[in-house]
């Protein structure tokens, strides 16, 4: 499985709205990957969360929420303007937004929000 940038920040907005899957039956590959996502994210320091597995399926224990990380990382994407733009620059270079590390999409869109609002 490889990490989705766009999953990254559905789940990210989700999650500052308080919309999530509680109980994530593993039985197909969507909600695998979903949780995987979730997994990788709290790696990463992006959200955090407690979760139990059972036969089947993993239930989300608590609310997750966004670390202070992840709150500063949806501040820089969830512009869909800011989103477009970065994802653009990754393409006009030729890459694949999931081919591209994290702080590298990361310091991007902080660029690109800074043009948006007038700072650059």
């Amino acid at each position: 499985m490889r990490r989705d940038m766009e999953l990254v920040r559905k789940i990210l907005i989700e999650i500052s709205e308080g919309k999530y899957k509680m109980d994530i039956k593993l039985n197909s590959d969507e909600n695998r990957l979903y949780y995987y996502h979730l997994e990788i994210m709290r790696d990463a320091g992006l959200i955090s969360f407690r979760d139990s597995g059972y036969k089947g399926g993993v239930l989300i224990s608590n609310d997750p929420k966004l670390t202070w990380l992840g709150n500063d990382y949806l501040d820089s994407i969830s512009n869909e303007g800011v989103w477009s733009k970065t994802k653009n620059v990754i393409k006009e270079r030729g890459m694949e937004l999931s081919n591209v590390p994290f702080e590298i999409v990361s310091e991007l869109a902080k660029m690109q929000l800074k043009k948006w609002i007038g700072m650059e």
